[in-house]
């Protein structure tokens, strides 16, 4: 069986070794400490812990270390010496290529692979990977073996060019994590608002049906909302009200860019006339320029 190492096994590396164990013999687990090495071994069920000085072969490298440590990493491994021919080396990050690595040694692939998918809690990521979507890239063997691999963890692996993936990497954080954002600010305008979202939250179900409806259609199809029927008194209710809380400009700065957003949406959409739109643009317009 093939040996995989790791270098970074926090929450996504030690997740992946986890998943991967079944296809591959994890071997050195290596981060700052050996208490959290040991623990990530623990989650992990296989491997041991190391240090990056002293290290052993392996077939497979996982650098899974921040973005700013995985050229650093990368080159204090190529220069440990333990790298031979054949062997790949892949990072994790979604908006670096494989040329991060920036050490060039015939016969070692460099890749990285980057999946679609939240790991704030490996435990649960364990048993939700599956179906998880991963951009990969790098040297063409790297790129067939570890796409062979994930598929067998159940991801569903593509293709990317590795120097277009800072704009995709863009669009994997407006999706994750300012949705966190975005879903904090309503809840936060909700309690302004007087109703009490401490136990369930009444936003819920229109929330999770709102993200069905876009992906059982399309964003012209799921704009619902004042926007969408070209209400631009009700917008100009929601501007004023927004104003009257200074000490809350993030909420008019969040409200007044998205709605620039659903305004061409709309306009796309057809149900709201072209004037009413316009109207809606300019109020959205003239807030940002007060901000």
């Amino acid at each position: 069986m093939p040996t995989l190492s790791c270098i970074g096994a926090g929450l996504l590396g030690k997740t992946l070794c986890h998943l991967l164990s079944n296809q591959l013999s994890i071997q050195q687990v290596i981060n700052r400490s050996v208490a959290s090495s040991q623990q990530a071994v623990d989650f992990i069920g296989a491997g041991r812990p190391a240090s990056i000085d002293n290290l052993e072969p392996a077939d497979i490298w996982l650098i899974a270390t921040p973005d700013d440590a995985i050229a650093a990493t990368g080159q204090a491994l190529f220069e440990s010496g333990v790298l031979r021919a054949d062997n790949i080396v892949f990072h994790c990050s979604g908006s670096l290529g494989a040329d991060a690595l920036q050490f060039a040694k015939a016969g070692i692939n460099r890749a990285s692979v980057h999946p679609i998918h939240s790991f704030a809690n490996p435990s649960q990521s364990i048993n939700s990977f599956a179906g998880s979507y991963c951009a990969v890239e790098g040297e063409p063997q790297a790129v067939e073996v570890l796409s062979s691999l994930f598929n067998a963890i159940g991801a569903l692996p593509f293709n990317i060019d590795g120097s277009r993936k800072v704009l995709y990497h863009s669009s994997t954080v407006m999706a994750c994590n300012y949705l966190v954002s975005l879903l904090e600010t309503s809840r936060q305008l909700l309690a302004a608002s007087g109703v009490d979202s401490s136990g369930a939250n009444p936003l819920e179900p229109l929330i999770r049906q709102t993200m069905d409806n876009f992906f059982a259609t399309d964003a012209k199809s799921a704009l619902t909302g004042p926007i969408a029927r070209g209400d631009n008194k009700t917008v100009a209710r929601h501007l004023a009200a927004l104003e009257a809380h200074p000490d809350h400009l993030l909420w008019q700065q969040v409200y007044t860019a998205l709605g620039n957003a659903a305004v061409p949406i709309s306009a796309e959409q057809g149900q709201a006339s072209a004037e009413s739109l316009e109207a809606i643009a300019s109020m959205l317009q003239s807030t940002q320029g007060d901000n």
